[in-house]
């Protein structure tokens, strides 16, 4: 694993998976292994997913967490997650207005993600970037406490690109 000090994987937080997906997400991004930064993007959001709706069935409604564990796992991807869990759980506490303008961004993330694991496309640059824009709207929907480290980690991508262009102009 490299650094002994990390708690291992299984051990952390769905926020922790969260935030060391979406990091790894960005160091394949800043070395231009698009294909790769997307599977690591998808994953970051569908771990969001879980983070609305654990907190919706355990946190609201004292659900145990075996239960919940097994309706995410049996939902299957975050497309499935949306379908069947986020968007009646939304509904049921009225905030599907404010949910619902992401589901296109669930449907392009899983499209982008599905091409890659599915039909072994590979993904330019351009495409990383719009899966990217579409999971920090996502996560900070659904994952409101990582929203600030999502956000920040984001904004090197393009403060870097930016600094990129500016250089190659000069």
């Amino acid at each position: 694993m490299g650094d002994n000090n990390k708690k291992p994987y299984d051990e952390r937080s769905d926020d922790e998976k969260l935030l060391s997906n979406w990091k790894k997400a960005v160091s394949l991004f800043e070395r231009e292994d698009w294909s790769a930064s997307i599977m690591r993007v998808a994953t970051a959001s569908e771990i969001a997913s879980n983070i609305y709706i654990r907190h919706y069935l355990q946190e609201r409604h004292d659900l145990p967490e075996d239960f919940v564990n097994s309706l995410l796992k049996s939902a299957n991807g975050i497309a499935g997650k949306l379908r069947q869990l986020i968007i009646p759980a939304s509904k049921a506490t009225n905030t599907w207005d404010e949910i619902k303008p992401i589901q296109k961004k669930i449907e392009s993330i899983n499209t982008h993600r599905n091409e890659i694991a599915h039909a072994g496309k590979f993904k330019n640059k351009k495409d990383t970037k719009l899966v990217f824009e579409h999971a920090v709207e996502v996560i900070s929907l659904l994952a409101p406490n990582v929203k600030d480290s999502v956000l920040s980690q984001a904004e090197k991508l393009t403060s870097k690109s930016s600094r990129r262009k500016k250089r190659a102009a000069d």
